[in-house]
């Protein structure tokens, strides 16, 4: 009652090693079946589909809806212990008993329900970000269309908050201190142990209408939301903002590859049409905007602030 739409979504590694068909499907779609080792590591790999109600790569139709449409998701895990799935929703946030998110983890036997308002028009990503099954192809594509012939004012927003922030290269020590490692792991080479990697850090500084940093932390909020980073498994700069606020982050890219900046739960603006974040090449400089509407809020159980996490898109497994 008083749903529009529901979907049903199965998340499951089939394994058509253990098919009943498989040695007639390798006598039909293989060259020369003598030459097909089934006990091969990569074959058996290969047979193993990681699949949403079946579907690969974007394959699952009918995954559409309009804007403002109540909408009911029911996940449901099935399979092994290979099946534990972090379900991601991107473009809009889910309510989940009571709290804000935008994914939720699955476990197999399990099943769960997700109720979503969309607001923005657009095409989005709901997909599994456990990397195994995301390279394997389990990631799909909702649509939200504008169906009812209704105007609605812009929604205004409150404060713009600039925030510039750049992605380095940096020469980084797992283990700085290394005087318990012998001891502990009774090796004899610490260096060898614990090299030191390269690895990218973000650094930032903001303004927001000629205020500090310091002056918005000690703000009163009723509902807000804190952005962190995470580069390379490095905290980078910790973003806040309220409900109704704008951000627009002016990032640097001073690392030797590609990156971007992509933050769950928010509105990101400029990418309705297209659901991959633009990237910004090394030695470029990009504006990325991101609006922080009622949905990316607390919901009536969470505390009076959430956090919402950002990263790079460039290369999402990486």
């Amino acid at each position: 009652k008083g749903i529009d739409r529901e979907f049903y979504l199965l998340f499951s590694i089939f394994d058509e090693n253990d098919s009943w068909y498989l040695n007639k499907n390798i006598e039909a779609f293989t060259g020369d079946p003598s030459k097909v080792d089934q006990n091969d590591a990569d074959f058996m790999e290969s047979n193993k589909m990681h699949a949403v109600n079946g579907y690969l790569y974007g394959n699952l139709p009918g995954l559409t809806m309009c804007k403002n449409d109540r909408v009911s998701w029911h996940l449901i895990g099935l399979g092994s212990h290979y099946d534990m799935h972090g379900v991601h929703f991107q473009g809009n946030t889910i309510n989940l008993r009571g709290t804000t998110r935008d994914g939720l983890a699955l476990f197999p036997h399990l099943s769960g329900t997700a109720l979503m308002q969309p607001d923005r028009v657009g095409t989005f990503k709901v997909v599994c970000r456990t990397f195994d099954h995301f390279v394997g192809g389990m990631k799909h594509l909702y649509e939200v269309s504008s169906c009812h012939n209704t105007t609605r004012a812009q929604r205004q927003h409150g404060t713009m908050r600039l925030y510039y922030i750049a992605a380095e290269e940096v020469e980084w020590d797992y283990a700085s201190n290394k005087s318990s490692a012998p001891k502990t792991y009774n090796i004899s080479s610490n260096e060898e142990r614990y090299p030191t990697q390269k690895t990218v850090v973000c650094t930032g500084h903001t303004y927001s209408g000629g205020e500090t940093l310091k002056h918005h932390f000690m703000m009163p909020a009723l509902k807000a939301a804190l952005i962190t980073g995470i580069f390379c498994l490095n905290l980078g700069p910790l973003l806040h903002a309220e409900v109704g606020d704008s951000l627009l982050i002016v990032f640097k890219n001073k690392a030797s590859r590609p990156y971007s900046i992509s933050a769950h739960g928010i509105e990101e603006v400029g990418c309705e049409e297209e659901p991959e974040t633009p990237i910004t090449l090394p030695g470029e400089i990009n504006t990325y905007r991101w609006n922080v509407p009622e949905r990316s809020g607390p919901g009536k159980t969470d505390p009076n602030c959430i956090t919402w996490v950002y990263y790079s898109t460039a290369n999402f497994v990486k």
